[in-house]
């Protein structure tokens, strides 16, 4: 008898112990659901958190500026190159071409210009002589006329034949003949020199186009050895020697290796968040490793409003959604601890108020 009240008061202890820390789980699961049912109403946190964060980097693509076939690649992917190191070749026969054509051509219109030149520099000098010689038969005809009004008043007086009054006569016409010839020919000879100047200006402007003809098949040619524009880190390689570019072709990109975080929080959270505020990175890829940060900005528009197809909410299908609002933060750690931080790596931060 004694035996079985003994078993009955430890199973009867054993229940109450049950009970007592049923109770006591229940109670806590009780506050532990208040608080959290509180803290939907009321932020009782010290900081501001968000997993709605990836590390940025600014990515420079380039591309082609010309067409042709590869002819040399010479970058790895994931390598770092540095600003003017070459990535690619193309083939620069044909633009090698273009530029001997341009020269030519060239040539051909610096030789019209000399020849121009030259042409006006004989004009002026012909004009020159026709001046002169203008010159000397006005003295002759002045002679003429002196001639042709003494014999005319010794021929009135009997004083000379008929016949050398007739030569004089004769001399007279032929002088103002020479004249009228040389003015003529002056007015010809200045007319061809002030076209001549009027041609060699069409000249020089047809040497200059010349000249820009071949400053762009050479700046063409320049365009088939591709270099890197900045430091970096080339991304992905999908290019083989033999394929053919195409203008504006995007032919690799290379990741900057400044980095920071943009950090997508409620627009209810934006308010106590200041520039300048510490922050603490958690990166997800890293096992959860920290860094420090700091606030250095704000977006000016929340991210639906930098979106492609922004939402029409007048459409009637209004649901009131809590926007994002990209804030951006900085790393505070030196370059090389950040070697290891990708950009597009998903962060956790948090901000202390």
């Amino acid at each position: 008898m004694s035996e079985e009240n003994t078993t009955n008061e430890a199973v009867q202890n054993t229940e109450k112990k049950r009970n007592t820390i049923l109770t006591v789980l229940s109670f806590v699961f009780l506050i532990a659901g208040g608080l959290w049912i509180l803290s939907l109403f009321f932020d009782f946190s010290r900081y501001e958190t968000t997993n709605n964060a990836q590390v940025d980097a600014y990515m420079n693509n380039i591309a082609a500026r010309a067409t042709g076939h590869i002819a040399a690649i010479q970058f790895e992917a994931n390598q770092f190159v540095h600003q003017g190191d070459t990535l690619v070749i193309l083939d620069d026969e044909e633009y090698i071409i273009k530029v001997k054509q341009a020269e030519a051509d060239l040539a051909v219109a610096e030789g019209n210009l000399h020849s121009l030149e030259q042409t006006i520099i004989t004009s002026t000098s012909n004009e020159a002589a026709t001046k002169a010689k203008l010159a000397g038969d006005l003295a002759d005809l002045e002679k003429a006329q002196k001639d042709y009004e003494r014999f005319k008043n010794m021929y009135a007086d009997s004083a000379v034949t008929r016949n050398q009054y007739d030569q004089v006569v004769s001399k007279l016409k032929s002088t103002q003949a020479y004249l009228k010839a040389g003015e003529n020919g002056l007015q010809a000879s200045i007319s061809t020199t002030q076209q001549s100047k009027t041609n060699l200006e069409a000249a020089k402007a047809t040497v200059a186009r010349k000249q820009a003809d071949l400053d762009a098949a050479k700046l063409q040619l320049s365009y088939t050895v591709i270099t890197a524009p900045i430091d970096g880190f080339v991304g992905e390689r999908n290019l083989s020697v033999g394929d053919l570019v195409s203008m504006n072709q995007v032919i690799a990109s290379i990741v900057l290796k400044q980095k920071w975080v943009t950090a997508n929080f409620k627009e209810t959270q934006v308010e106590r968040i200041k520039a300048g505020q510490e922050v603490t990175i958690t990166i997800d890829a890293l096992d959860d490793k920290e860094f420090k940060g700091k606030v250095v900005g704000f977006s000016p528009a929340t991210g639906a409003k930098f979106s492609m197809v922004e939402p029409d909410n007048s459409t009637g299908n209004f649901v009131k959604i809590t926007q994002r609002i990209p804030v951006k933060i900085v790393f505070e750690a030196p370059a090389k601890e950040l070697e290891e931080v990708k950009p597009g790596m998903n962060v956790t931060v948090e901000i202390k108020k």
